[in-house]
């Protein structure tokens, strides 16, 4: 037997056995590391439901803020934002911070003094500086308020899941870490300008207005930032005045101009058109072309209501549109209709160039090429002009690209789809959706095309664009409408 000590053979067995324990033993440390991940998910997602309902059970309060009655409650979110429900005429978003934590108000009722006084025709006061108090207050207290139940509902759902206190006061420890660092994230993304570039949504659509208009605006952003008891002051206005909406008077230094395009022959868009042009005192009217489906002489009939308007409406060709259909409209008494030409109108300088191609008419082959020198043609004539050109109007955007530093704004349309472009040198394009839905063809899309319009406010002294408010109404068969107003960069003086 000790001729085998040591021999090939009990080496050979030692070595087998060697590598069954290392087998066995990497096994089992893989099991266990499964284990230990699987039991670390099983704990957060736990944790995570249990905070979850902690703040859906916790995270909301009632309390006074000014005449109204708020309902608020902090909720869980992926882009965070503050949102504001007025039943029943819509609500107000405000994009005050990014997530995970998300803010909702609800005015639920108003004061009794002062809805009699609002149906009376008194405005409500409001003293904004007691209104910013109770403001800071509720928002300390709602925070608080979520933290704690958050921290309490994820404790005792892994207490009640694993029965270990050590574990539920780990996790009571990281989910307040979360929710700290969460508050952190919010302030440190806090917007001050977003109290002033609401998004409204459902009857409101037609009132951003009364929060300010855009001169105030722009003139007082940081007082706009700052008093948010403003805004408490003018929603309770409305929740209680919603037949009667008080209007600010138009201010003498504006001018609003509406901005549509691409209407393919919709008859929905005339009374949206006339509906805001007499809500917000429009000085004019900037269509960026394709008004027609296949510019014929019996589509023309559809084009008398740009007569009912009663302002100046300024116009150029589209692809869509034939000369036939540019001669019905400059044969109205409103109207203004430029290709490579220059008008003064309401105040504001406007240089315009028809589409070079007539896409119905398939005889002809007009390549993007045609397009781009429409562009350069309306370059040189901005270029040659004795004053400075304030609005360029082109109908593809194409044709903006020549123009960048010649003038501060340039419209287009063509895509049906909204875009706000920086062409540099100081010009910003800005790229109309379908004023009409994308007529007909809206039924050739799984999805509605929207009705989508825009109100651009100027400065009457420096022709400068200040603000505008988007306009987007759902497309056919959709009821559903949006108003979101958005400050421009003033440029230097």
């Amino acid at each position: 037997m000790a001729a085998w000590s040591g021999g090939p053979i009990e080496n050979g067995i030692e070595q087998v056995v060697d590598a069954v324990r290392q087998r066995f033993v990497a096994s089992l440390r893989r099991e266990l590391t499964v284990r230990h991940v699987l039991g670390a998910f099983a704990v957060v997602l736990v944790a995570s439901a249990g905070a979850w309902v902690g703040l859906l059970l916790g995270a909301h309060r009632t309390d006074t803020v000014g005449p109204l009655v708020i309902d608020s409650r902090v909720t869980l979110s992926v882009t965070g934002d503050t949102v504001i429900d007025v039943p029943p005429l819509g609500s107000i978003s405000l994009d005050t911070h990014d997530g995970p934590l998300a803010l909702r108000a609800e005015v639920v009722s108003l004061d009794a003094d002062v809805t009699q006084q609002a149906l009376s025709g008194v405005a409500p006061s409001a003293d904004l500086d007691e209104v910013q108090s109770q403001v800071r207050t509720l928002l300390w207290r709602i925070y608080l308020q979520a933290l704690a139940f958050s921290v309490l509902g994820a404790a005792l759902a892994v207490l009640v899941v694993w029965r270990r206190p050590k574990w539920a006061g780990v996790t009571a420890g990281v989910t307040a870490t979360i929710m700290l660092l969460s508050a952190g994230g919010g302030a440190a993304t806090w917007n001050d300008r977003a109290l002033a570039q609401p998004k409204y949504s459902g009857l409101l659509v037609f009132v951003p207005r009364v929060v300010g208009d855009a001169d105030a605006i722009v003139d007082n952003l940081e007082e706009y930032g700052d008093q948010l008891g403003r805004l408490v002051e003018n929603v309770s206005l409305l929740a209680t005045a919603a037949r009667n909406l008080p209007t600010l008077e138009g201010a003498p230094g504006t001018v609003r101009a509406l901005f549509v395009s691409d209407i393919h022959l919709n008859p929905n868009v005339w009374p949206i058109m006339r509906s805001i042009i007499d809500q917000y005192d429009v000085d004019l009217v900037l269509d960026t072309g394709d008004i027609a489906d296949q510019g014929t002489a019996l589509e023309n009939s559809l084009l008398t209501q740009i007569e009912t308007l009663d302002v100046p409406y300024v116009y150029i060709r589209g692809n869509h549109d034939s000369t036939t259909t540019s001669s019905a409209i400059e044969a109205m008494d409103n109207t203004t209709v430029l290709d490579d030409e220059i008008a003064d109108v309401a105040g504001l300088r406007i240089a315009g160039i028809g589409d070079p191609r007539f896409t119905p008419d398939r005889s002809t082959d007009v390549d993007d090429s045609s397009v781009l020198e429409a562009g350069e043609e309306l370059a040189s004539l901005t270029e040659a002009s004795d004053e400075p050109v304030d609005v360029a109007m082109v109908h593809d955007p194409l044709s903006a690209e020549p123009l960048a530093g010649l003038t501060p704004l340039v419209l287009a349309g063509h895509r049906h789809e909204r875009e706000d472009v920086e062409l540099g040198d100081s010009t910003k394009l800005l790229v109309q959706g379908s004023s009409g839905g994308a007529g007909l063809r809206a039924l050739e899309n799984e999805e509605p095309t929207p009705l989508t319009l825009t109100l651009l406010y100027f400065d009457r002294e420096t022709q400068q664009l200040t603000a505008r408010d988007e306009f987007t109404l759902g497309g056919l068969g959709v009821a559903s409408a949006e108003v979101e107003r958005i400050l421009e960069e003033r440029s230097p003086q």
